[in-house]
């Protein structure tokens, strides 16, 4: 793939072209992440924090995808930052990547935490809202963490949700998303199916075949990889010759002209299944080669149901009359398999049925302590911050008090929803700014605050000439390309049990500011309090 990645034209396009590129990096392209990278730097310049978050998506996806042993702080970094910028969908998307992980040579403790992911991943993925792209990434990363588990069900829900969620986009806009849902939905249903065709479950094999054939009809028009093209016509085969087609001629004469250089390709013990099956369901000689070539093409880690599968026909055969002790034994393991399946299927739906509870329970205890607009701290949320602070015996906080410099021109120029999304902006900031010590608060109107913990004054100083050069860089394309921000910020420090004489102080340093008796910090001014 070729990236130009300041080639966009604006951030719409520059968020699709970062989606874009961590697609690329699961093809192998080498240079996505250079492309990642540049387009996160203009991110950054420009003020497009949605930009930012796919970006740090894709850096996952690349640590992810090379096995970089970064990928757990990779993960961490972009559920912090969609916390911080109030992206309930990036956050779950980072959430199931995290729980999906924790499937893979985990821990039980591991496994179990990985579960709770993906179960507060799916129930925050209920909730409205967030970008199309985004849903369709997040319902995928949901699905592929479900399927790894076995909980074919409830994967199902995830593929369904993510093709949903594509519809609200113009056909063909973003092919590179729906093919890996279509992808794994099928290879989903395939491998479902292999374990019912043990199970000899006729209803459930037709609807493994409907489901799954739809899929491979709907992403063979997509674009995708040859590779992955490839690997879906022997999945469509398998899945034909599962549900009773003898399709025993055509996947040997697909196998026929491979190359030995080819022999690593998953899609090639499809091949030899779907013979497998086929002709040992006609009684023909040659299923007993084709199940033995197939249990050596799958591999037993990442083609488990397919594996285990080509060892079944491969016992079918060996036994002739189905008798054979190790058949049977197979047999009795599998069902066993299939109970603890189902059991742990409806302990995760429990999972699931209990975090919505207690999102909804969070939920109305957050909207006490959170304001409405913004999703920062209120008042309350400050009492109790206090309050806390009390209790543990803390003896110091630093407290920066800033509004935004001649706020009622924006709301008079751009009107009210216009104001609504500055401060908005502005309060991500501070959020993303803060240590999981502090608090960020919005006191009312444009004025917010941030409490620092166990700071004095001179570090709040710092701390608000930073924040406030940051703020300046902040752009509003959609609400005029020349609208900049000029905020005023004044600090104090003292007891956390002398709040009001703090705040009275920082009042004071904002009011010096904003008079033009502060520091300047790229057009915007903060001050101390005045020392006796």
């Amino acid at each position: 793939m070729s990236v130009q990645p300041y080639s966009v034209p604006d951030r719409a396009a520059a968020r699709v072209e970062v989606f874009r590129l961590a697609y690329a990096i699961q093809t192998g392209d080498a240079d996505a992440l250079e492309g990642v990278a540049a387009l996160t730097a203009r991110a950054r310049q420009e003020g497009w924090p949605e930009v930012e978050r796919v970006g740090l998506f894709a850096r996952a996806v690349h640590s992810w995808y090379h096995r970089d042993p970064e990928t757990a702080a990779a993960l961490e970094a972009l559920l912090d930052r969609a916390v911080a910028d109030g992206d309930h969908v990036l956050s779950a998307l980072a959430l199931a990547m995290r729980g999906d992980r924790a499937n893979i040579g985990a821990s039980p403790a591991l496994v179990a935490a990985g579960e709770a992911d993906l179960a507060r991943a799916v129930v925050m993925l209920e909730k409205p809202g967030g970008g199309a792209l985004e849903r369709i990434t997040a319902h995928t990363a949901c699905g592929i963490g479900l399927y790894g588990r076995s909980l074919f069900e409830l994967a199902e829900d995830q593929w369904a949700a993510a093709l949903a969620a594509a519809e609200s986009i113009a056909p063909g806009t973003v092919d590179f998303l729906v093919s890996p849902v279509l992808f794994n939905r099928a290879e989903m249903q395939v491998s479902w199916a292999c374990m019912l065709y043990q199970l000899d479950d006729a209803q459930g094999l037709a609807e493994r075949r409907r489901i799954g054939s739809a899929a491979i009809a709907a992403a063979a028009v997509l674009e995708m990889p040859d590779v992955w093209r490839d690997e879906l016509r022997a999945l469509d085969l398998l899945l034909a010759a599962i549900s009773g087609d003898d399709v025993g001629a055509t996947a040997r004469a697909r196998l026929t002209p491979v190359t030995a250089s080819a022999a690593g390709r998953r899609w090639l013990g499809y091949l030899h299944l779907a013979a497998a099956v086929a002709d040992g369901r006609a009684n023909r000689s040659g299923a007993s080669v084709a199940a033995r070539l197939a249990t050596a093409a799958l591999d037993p880690a990442s083609q488990p149901q397919a594996y285990d599968l080509a060892l079944f026909c491969a016992a079918e055969r060996e036994t002739r009359g189905g008798a054979g002790a190790g058949l049977r034994y197979g047999q009795r393991q599998l069902a066993e398999y299939w109970s603890n399946r189902l059991a742990h299927l409806e302990a995760v739906r429990a999972r699931i049925g209990a975090e919505r509870l207690s999102s909804a329970y969070a939920l109305v205890s957050r909207h006490a302590s959170t304001d409405d607009l913004t999703g920062i701290g209120n008042r309350r949320s400050l009492d109790g911050y206090l309050d806390d602070l009390v209790r543990r015996g803390a003896t110091g906080m630093a407290l920066i008090v800033l509004d935004v410099d001649d706020f009622k021109r924006v709301n008079d120029r751009y009107g009210h929803p216009a104001g609504d999304e500055v401060l908005v902006c502005v309060a991500r900031v501070l959020a993303r700014s803060i240590r999981a010590t502090d608090l960020a608060v919005r006191i009312g109107g444009d004025e917010f605050a941030l409490v620092l913990a166990d700071a004095d004054v001179d570090t709040a100083y710092a701390r608000a000439g930073a924040l406030l050069r940051e703020l300046g860089r902040l752009r509003f394309e959609a609400i005029d390309p020349g609208l900049r921000l000029g905020l005023s910020a004044g600090v104090a420090a003292g007891p956390p049990g002398a709040f009001d004489a703090v705040r009275a102080q920082a009042d004071a340093a904002l009011y010096t500011a904003k008079g033009g008796g502060g520091g300047l910090v790229e057009g915007s001014r903060v001050a101390r309090p005045i020392r006796d």
